[in-house]
């Protein structure tokens, strides 16, 4: 008997018993048992212990201490990442999460595709917060000390340095731990004189008495950066009236007894008390109005206003521009023995108030330069504790101005209240002590940023923001910053390095005192400056006597150096990338720009990536009173509840996905159990699909089993396109910054391109092939390169489960997705030609399951009539039978076939109306149904055969059927039927008779009485036919 006969036995009780056998065996798992399924152990879903457990593991063994230090040796040209100081203050919240993991993930990202990276992690360790926790850590009697008090602040900031170091390297931060820098270090100390050393001496620096925020909670001045605007702020606003001492009533037609009131508007009645002057617009239209009995001056504009407000008949009895007013004068009630004059000013508007504003010289910015425009001297009555000076009198001396103070100046002058109203506006607060601040005039130094701003502006021409819409805001910002307030009335910091002269209260100008200074801080610390007297850093030939400046630097000059003091050699060029939140619009972007601009006249960074802030779900900030507060180590573990609702445990993976998926490009951030569990079933997804590729990857070696690209299947070849295109979108993504988008490709790619489109459509193969197969091998290569690519891609992102894949594939875990480096798809795989080809397909594909998809397609036949898509199948298989065979796979039908004839449907779909196989499930298609030639063919020479069917008799029937050489338009496998209920496709039969002779099918699953006969039957008896390009020479064979 010939080999090639599909099946033939030698006996009819072997044949019975053999179908009794594999009839028997389906339902107990026999045919399931040879299917190739996935195996792995890579687990999709963890519980909290586990997950943490995991975590610890894979950070013990990705040491990132280790994994810094090897990047950093690698001769590689430098990526510079400046970090941003944080407070040494507290423990890490979840802005601090965001902050970290958007440098780390651009860090890491760029030590893979080609560079080495600096990113020397800080602490900006002075400042008020930590100074007064050390006040309150000694009694009252050493409050005062400020030796006591600075070394306790130390300790308590090397405390918050430590924590907050850990948390961060748990959060799989990639930094130079191991050398950080710290602002309270004597290097960096030195590092920051020296840069105000240099600007001192370029004529930057300078001292003088001008109104600065103040903050009476702190007592001390405060930067703009150093607010926050509190938009809700309520106080109270006051109409009163000034008497105008020499208006000219006879040209009004007035009487001489009349009087003329000027009627001012403010809401910082506090003020009032010190009344230096009334302002007006030139160009505004004011008017003389009657109410009741009483004449009053105000804008025409604020008419209406004053009507709503007053309930009271305003009887417009002159107009005249603001410029009438000049030369007046009016009796101020604090001051009844003195005239005060009317000054115009260019601030002065009519959109609130009365269009007349009132002015004291020591407590508003406009106020100060119409005092210095007039030549007006400046006197400032409250003290640093925001009370009123003594000199004031008994009714005023030492109450708070903003709240006692404010009372008993509008009961004393009540009189002169024409009314009142609340009104609520953004106002300045103090953004550590969360306490309103004033505005005070002092001696202070100052940076002159008027020489600086032009110089500054053009740098950032040259810098790529991310959002590119800050760019514009930031330059605003810059262009209307005033001189910067340098110095702070605190002893934790760094001293601003100047005497004075005791007799006068004058620095003293002298360039070696300063130097000698510098030096002696630089080799001692800044502590020598409070451990040493005035005379300890005179120069040799200096004779004279020297006060110590009583100040500090502010901390935004701390940190605004951090370029000189902290990036070392790294200086050559500006910081390739610093990553920041928005409100360093206003604070470290421009400290850093002032200093570097000043010194070295260029920007010191190239790139500016800025993030938003961490909100509640509901758009509110986070506090423990609210009972809304999460931390990084709830969102880790799920620890805790808000409201009713469990905090998901997400991993530290999971921490780093809310980053990249929520924190980037928005300026809220929410966070909370519903946006935690979203960022929880997306890394679930990613997770399954991962499983997936490692299960069935699970029997390939990439070194023996891989298939060369000119053997791949047309769909595997067009996968590796898509892999390509992939992860050069990735690589797009990072290169621009945005891991949001980095990240939404990521899943996106995952869930759709690999999870519902590749693998949907190889997964046949994968399952039923032979494991040696070409069709199965060629989907496990591509498969093999989507699992090294895709972990290489989102390993930036998600460090902790690239590794987690890795060990999984090779056994080995530590960090070996990120020494790899970045994988780039070779050229090759990026086939725009395959790509056009099988769009239209892919189309088609998407109109029949968007018609279908919901019922089971398999049991689907489709009939491609449309032209242009034979032609693009014509031109992208050579052979269809494999064309309608991995066509059918792609569109997840029982059958498919190529029509001949052409209609008005793209496609027609009918159902399938053939046996399922009994091991793969898949629909049969009888040979006999298949087998008219496509037309045009010519010289069709046609073969007959035969194939067994087992009838219910217990006998075999032969059944005569053509084949024709040409290859029809759909050549199924060939049919191995046992039973009409038992069919089997031919691979199939092969698998198992594989899986039998192999032995992965126990012995002992077989009863014993058959065992002999199983063994004999498929060693000898059952030969299959596998080559289809050879299937005519062998039913040639046949039919002889």
């Amino acid at each position: 008997m010939e080999k090639n006969v599909i099946l033939a036995f030698s006996d009819f009780a072997m044949r019975k018993n053999l179908i009794w056998f594999f009839s028997t065996h389906r339902q107990k798992g026999i045919y399931a048992r040879t299917l190739l399924l996935p195996r792995s152990d890579f687990p999709v879903h963890m519980n909290h212990e586990e997950r943490v457990k995991m975590d610890e593991q894979i950070s013990t063994a990705c040491n990132v201490d280790d994994l810094y230090k090897w990047q950093w040796n690698q001769n590689k040209p430098t990526f510079v990442l400046h970090d941003g100081p944080p407070y040494a203050n507290g423990d890490v919240h979840l802005g601090h999460a965001v902050n970290k993991i958007l440098k780390d993930i651009f860090a890491r990202y760029k030590a893979m595709s080609g560079f080495r990276v600096h990113f020397r992690p800080g602490w900006d360790c002075h400042g008020l917060p930590v100074e007064l926790l050390a006040i309150k850590s000694v009694d009252e009697n050493s409050r005062r000390d400020p030796i006591l008090v600075r070394k306790r602040a130390k300790e308590f900031a090397l405390k918050a340095v430590q924590s907050q170091m850990d948390s961060f390297k748990k959060w799989a931060i990639m930094a130079d731990w191991k050398n950080p820098y710290l602002t309270l270090d004597k290097e960096y100390e030195g590092k920051e004189l020296e840069i105000f050393k240099i600007l001192h001496q370029h004529g930057l620096v300078y001292r003088a008495y001008r109104p600065v925020y103040w903050s009476p909670s702190s007592r001390t001045a405060l930067a703009e950066s150093e607010l926050e605007y509190v938009t809700n702020h309520c106080t109270e606003a006051v109409y009163f009236k000034y008497s105008v001492v020499n208006f000219p009533k006879k040209i009004l037609a007035l009487q001489p007894t009349d009087r003329i009131w000027a009627l001012v508007w403010t809401t910082m009645p506090w003020t009032l008390a010190f009344n230096n002057a009334i302002c007006f617009g030139e160009k505004l239209v004011y008017i003389l109005a009657k109410i009741k009995s009483e004449y009053y001056i105000f804008a025409m504009d604020a008419i209406d206003r004053l009507r709503n407000l007053l309930k009271l008949e305003i009887e417009v009895k002159s107009t005249f521009q603001g410029s009438f007013l000049s030369g007046l004068y009016y009796a101020c009630p604090m001051q009844p023995d003195h005239a005060l004059p009317f000054y115009s000013a260019e601030h002065v508007t009519s959109a609130k108030g009365t269009g007349l504003v009132h002015t004291s010289f020591a407590h508003g910015f406009e106020d100060f330069a119409v005092a210095v425009e007039h030549g007006e001297e400046v006197k400032c009555f409250v003290d640093e504790d925001g009370r009123y000076r003594r000199e004031l009198g008994p009714d005023l001396g030492g109450l708070q101005v903003q709240t006692e103070g404010q009372a008993a100046v509008l009961e004393k002058f009540k009189k002169y209240i024409l009314t009142k109203e609340n009104v609520t506006q953004s106002y300045p607060y103090d953004w550590r002590t969360k306490q309103p601040v004033i505005v005070r005039s002092s001696k202070q130094w100052f940076i002159d940023t008027e020489q600086l701003k032009k110089a500054a502006l053009d740098q950032l021409n040259d810098v790529n923001f991310y959002p590119a819409n800050f760019a514009q805001s930031f330059k605003e910002v810059l262009a209307r910053r005033p001189a910067w307030c340098i110095s702070r009335q605190r002893v934790w910091g760094v001293p601003v390095p100047i005497f004075y002269d005791p007799e006068t209260n004058e620095p003293i100008e002298s360039n070696s005192l300063l130097e000698n200074t510098v030096r002696l801080i630089q080799q001692h610390g800044s502590d020598i400056w409070w451990h040493s007297q005035a005379g300890d850093f005179a120069v040799d030939d200096t004779t004279m006597k020297l006060c110590k400046s009583d100040e500090i630097l502010d901390i935004w000059f701390d940190s605004g150096v951090s370029w000189a003091a902290a990036l070392d050699e790294q200086r050559k060029s500006s910081a390739d990338l610093i990553v920041e939140g928005m409100d360093q619009l206003r604070g470290w972007f421009q400290s850093l720009l002032l200093t570097s601009v000043a010194v070295e006249q260029r920007s010191p960074y190239k790139n500016v990536l800025l993030h938003g802030f961490v909100l509640d779900e509901q758009g509110h900030k986070m506090s423990k009173s609210v009972g809304n507060v999460i931390t990084p180590d709830a969102v880790i573990s799920g620890q805790g509840e808000i409201g009713s609702k469990q905090i998901p445990a997400v991993g530290v993976d999971g921490l780093r996905l809310w980053v990249a998926q929520c924190a980037a490009d928005r300026t809220h951030i929410p966070v909370g159990p519903q946006s935690l569990l979203t960022v929880k079933q997306t890394l679930g997804q990613l997770r399954s699909t991962l499983c997936f590729l490692l299960g069935v990857l699970n029997d390939f070696d990439c070194s023996n089993d891989s298939v060369e690209y000119d053997r791949l299947l047309v769909v595997d070849k067009y996968m590796l396109h898509v892999l390509a295109e992939f992860q050069n979108s990735m690589k797009s993504a990072y290169e621009s910054f945005s891991a949001l988008e980095a990240v939404t490709r990521a899943v996106q790619f995952s869930n759709g391109s690999v999870s519902k489109f590749y693998c949907t459509t190889v997964k046949d193969r994968l399952y039923c092939e032979r494991a040696e197969s070409l069709k199965r091998r060629s989907a496990q290569t591509v498969l093999h390169e989507v699992q090294t690519a895709f972990t290489s891609a989102v390993a930036p992102l998600l460090p902790y489960l690239a590794e987690e894949v890795h060990f999984y594939r090779n056994g080995k875990l530590g960090s070996f997705v990120f020494q790899k480096g970045w994988y780039d798809c070779p050229q090759q795989w990026t086939d725009k030609t395959l790509s056009d080809r099988m769009d239209p397909l892919l189309k088609a594909r998407g109109r029949f399951l968007a018609d279908y998809g919901k019922q089971n397609t398999y049991k689907f036949s489709i009939c491609i009539n449309d032209v242009s898509l034979k032609e693009n199948i014509a031109l992208l298989w050579s052979n269809s039978a494999d064309a309608v065979v991995e066509l059918a796979d792609l569109f997840r039908v029982g059958q498919l076939q190529i029509g001949y004839n052409t209609n008005d449907n793209e496609f027609d779909v009918a159902s399938v109306q053939h046996p399922l196989c009994s091991r793969c499930r898949r629909y049969i298609c009888q040979l006999l149904y298949c087998t008219i030639p496509p037309r045009g063919f010519v010289n069709v020479r046609s073969y007959a055969f035969h194939k067994w069917i087992f009838r219910d008799h217990g006998t075999f029937e032969r059944l005569r059927c053509q084949y024709y050489t040409h290859t029809p338009r759909f050549v199924p496998p060939f049919v191995f039927i046992l039973h009409p209920d038992l069919s089997l496709l031919r691979r199939c039969v092969e698998v198992v008779v594989d899986q039998i002779n192999a032995g992965r099918i126990q012995r002992d699953d077989i009863p014993g009485q058959y065992l002999k006969l199983i063994e004999k039957t498929t060693s000898r008896k059952i030969f299959f036919q596998s080559d289809v390009d050879n299937t005519t020479v062998k039913l040639e064979k046949l039919e002889h």
